[in-house]
């Protein structure tokens, strides 16, 4: 701990002095960009570069008159380049900024025309739907059609390698993965994450990152990997921004709206944005399970759920960066939500035998009301150390606070269907809260050691505490009496200190990246109830390899290398039980133990579009749910427990086609083999499971005339299993269209989704006494409609992405 405290102050240190050493860079370059005409060319991208090595030093963008000026440019032999889509790239003569040429006139720049546009169609070059590379796929979200109208959730479930099991939790190739919005966490896990990913809307994303082997300078955790949301932003001085509405239509009607601004000027850039929406949802529930009695007579159970589910968000979040100068910021950053979310849950269990018809049936009413909120505010600086820009240092200060206040209730009865009548009726109800409070102070260095090398480093300390109440009550003669045996306190402590290094090397056609992250944490569990300590300490080593090797223009291999852990959420650990109905709950687990995964990935790239990954991951203490049956009370408790190793080989395609000119299609293939092995909890045999699963998706896209876009966008998920689940294929079909008009900054989009209904859960858990079939359903067809304008100057710079330093404790929180 005293080594990460001194590098922090090191570091902290080198910030300050370096601040105050800065030579001042008085320089001025002037310039206009036009066509071979001399009619001006905005927005015309601008790159000041050195002529030693064409290093670019700094990038600005013409204004409407087609000028543009770079300030405050130190000594140096300088060129300018510019580019526009469908011009010519040009090139200024070298010139010299000194002490006798501080002001630079280069006049008027002509950016030659490229080619003649088609009359019929108007092609414009976009990203493709999906991108591959060793480690990284990207989901470019921002021009597809058919994320109007859906959220978060939906649009994961279409990522390749993304699971959402039957309780709507999002995994990758069946690990958890740390979820970050913007390069920041959701402070949220579990339920909570669900919920806020249910009430994002996909209007507002522009991409979806799915990191499978991130760098020593992230957080360990995570062992599926990081999926990074990002959502959109503005993009030289003035005010832009957009506004977003939705109307949807399924079951129930839906909206949403959410927008965003971005002040911009020489000083500071002043951004913001707002979510907020009403999205009522149904779900059904199908169980089925078999429980042998006493007698040896098997007890067959039925259970149909229907679930009216309401998520209430509001969501805003306000930053300011001010800019002392050209290298350096400081800035603040604030953001939280208020949102709640109820349901209504209709039960009825038939219990009767095989074949036969029930002779009774537990009818049951759950209620629950649910609010959640959250504030985060992170203080920051960035500074670059040299000239060059190069040498770069920022630092983080986070405070986070997660609450949630709950409210459940439920109601039950038993149907004779012998005598005809209604007995035992029964109700409990439970009231309480979980607070979450982080604290982290984070340090990044980024120092150059030549032209083709760097180190970067880092230190970072979190302290996370949680606290947990929860109380029941139950229904005794018309009145709610407290039931101690079920009511408990938890807190749990968490303290992490992190420090990381990682190297990068160019030597000839061979990049090579070198990383290594130790963290130390500290731990401890208390049930108040029970008196119960669980403390921990323990120190991991995360190493982190990646070489690239380009074999000519047109072949290019990668090889990627690390290993991560993944701690137990914080509701995970909680031993408090939380009741679906009488016959089925969820139950926390103290003893639950990190996993570790160690990763390899191969990628073979053809042409930079064309991508082959083979991907090798071996999980240790993987944790999963695990459910039990308890055939005397026919109850089913679902918990987390580790299994003892999970080996996944996969194979991942990329395969994007260009048609037509006019007609696009972006293809993908994983291919993937499973392999569970754990012990049974009471008799201690070795019990493995194993899987070989493929996944297909194809979007394609059609240009129309008159501004006007088709999409056409299906998967297919084979068979597939993950711990004791097996789940059968899923597949789907979306179709979008949309029209943009007003100079193209408005754009209307109309999409019709889930055509094949089978976005769905369809399967089974096995294992020892507990055989049970599943079939959930939380998504149904609907038609979506969307409106979005964007307004001010389209070219101002987006703010800042920044990753706080609570970023990673935030995810686990709920």
């Amino acid at each position: 701990m005293k080594t990460i405290i001194v590098a922090l102050g090191m570091l902290i240190g080198c910030s300050f002095t370096a601040f105050a050493q800065q030579p001042n860079s008085t320089g001025k370059i002037t310039l206009t960009i036009t066509d071979n005409a001399g009619k001006p060319l905005p927005f015309t991208t601008v790159m000041l570069k050195k002529v030693k090595d064409s290093a670019l030093v700094k990038g600005e963008m013409t204004i409407e008159n087609g000028s543009c000026a770079f300030e405050k440019i130190a000594n140096g032999h300088y060129f300018i380049q510019a580019s526009q889509m469908g011009y010519t790239t040009s090139y200024s003569t070298a010139f010299q900024v000194d002490a006798a040429h501080k002001t630079i006139a280069l006049g008027n720049m002509q950016l030659p025309p490229l080619g003649k546009n088609l009359q019929a169609v108007n092609v414009t070059a976009q990203k493709p739907f999906i991108e591959s590379s060793a480690g990284k796929t990207v989901m470019n979200i921002e021009n597809s059609v058919s994320a109007a109208g859906n959220t978060a959730l939906d649009l994961l479930r279409r990522a390749p390698g993304v699971q959402v099991d039957n309780n709507e939790n999002v995994t990758l190739k069946g690990q958890s993965v740390t979820v970050m919005i913007d390069g920041k966490l959701t402070y949220l896990s579990g339920e909570q994450l669900t919920n806020l990913l249910k009430t994002t809307p996909g209007e507002s994303i522009a991409s979806i990152e799915i990191l499978t082997s991130p760098s020593a300078k992230y957080d360990a955790s995570g062992n599926g990997g990081i999926i990074n949301i990002k959502t959109k932003k503005g993009k030289l001085t003035g005010i832009n921004g957009n506004i977003n509405a939705t109307l949807t239509q399924a079951k129930y009607g839906r909206y949403g709206i959410s927008g965003n601004v971005n002040w911009r000027t020489q000083k500071f850039n002043l951004f913001g944005n707002f979510d907020q929406g009403d999205y009522p949802r149904m779900v059904t529930r199908d169980y089925k399970r078999s429980v042998k009695e006493g007698d040896g007579s098997t007890t067959f159970m039925q259970q149909g759920v229907f679930q009216r589910n309401r998520f209430k968000n509001n969501y805003l979040k306000v930053g300011l960066d001010y800019f002392v100068n050209d290298k350096h910021t400081i800035g603040v950053l604030a953001n939280g939500f208020k949102n709640a979310f109820s349901n209504q849950i209709y039960s009825n269990t038939n219990l009767g035998r095989p074949a036969m018809p029930p002779d009774s049936t537990v009818n049951s009413l759950t209620v629950n009301d649910n609010k959640f909120d959250n504030i985060a505010v992170n203080l920051n600086y960035k500074g670059v150390l040299d000239t060059a820009g190069g040498r770069e240092i920022s630092f983080d200060a986070d405070y986070a606070q997660f609450n949630n206040h709950r409210f459940m209730q439920l109601n039950d009865s038993l149907y004779d269907a012998h005598t005809k009548i209604n007995r035992n009726p029964n109700s409990i109800r439970t009231t309480g809260g979980t607070q979450v409070i982080i604290k982290s102070l984070k340090t990044d260095l980024s120092w150059p050691l030549g032209k083709e090398s760097k180190l970067e480093a880092g230190a970072k300390v979190s302290f996370v505490t949680t606290t947990n109440a929860l109380q029941f009550d139950s229904l005794y003669h018309g009145v709610y009496l407290p039931s101690p045996s079920l009511s408990d306190r938890f807190n749990y402590q968490e303290d992490v200190y992190a420090a990381y290094a990682t190297y990068r090397q160019q030597i000839a056609k061979t990049n090579l990246q070198l990383g290594l992250r130790v963290e130390n944490t500290a731990s401890t569990g208390h049930s108040f109830t029970t008196d119960n300590y669980v403390k921990r300490n323990y120190t991991d080593f995360f190493p982190n390899v990646t070489v690239e090797q380009k074999l000519n223009d047109k072949n290019k291999l990668s090889l990627a290398m690390s290993r991560r852990i993944e701690r137990p959420q914080y509701g995970q650990l909680n031993p408090f039980m939380f009741y679906l109905d009488k016959y089925t709950y969820f139950r926390g687990n103290p003893y639950l133990r990190p996993q570790y995964s160690n990763i390899a990935e191969l990628a073979y790239t053809l042409k930079d579009k064309y991508i082959a990954t083979l991907r090798y991951s071996r999980i240790k203490d993987m944790m999963e749910e695990f459910i039990t049956q308890d055939d005397s009370t026919k109850a089913s408790i679902s918990t987390e427990r580790n299994y003892d190793k999970t080996d996944i080989y996969s194979l991942l395609l990329t395969l994007p086609v260009q048609v037509t000119k006019w007609w696009s299609s972006d293809n993908n293939v994983d291919l993937s083999y499973n392999k569970y092995r754990f012990e049974d909890p009471k008799t201690n045999e070795p019990f493995s499971r194993y899987n070989f699963n493929y996944y297909i998706n194809s979007t394609n896209t059609i240009t129309l005339p008159h501004d006007m876009k088709l999409e056409v966008m299906g998967y297919y998920n084979s068979p597939f299993v993950f711990g004791i689940f097996r789940g059968y294929s899923q597949y789907n079909l979306n179709l979008g269209i949309q029209k943009m008009f007003l100079n193209k900054n408005a754009t209307v989009k109309l999409s019709y989704n889930n055509i094949l209904r089978n976005e769905s859960y369809r399967g089974a858990a096995e294992f020892a006494n507990l055989n049970m079939s599943i079939f959930n359903t939380w998504q149904f067809r609907t038609v979506n409609l969307s409106f979005s304008y964007k307004f001010g100057n389209a070219s101002i710079k987006a703010a800042r992405e920044r990753k706080t330093g609570t970023s990673d404790e935030q995810n686990r929180a709920g």
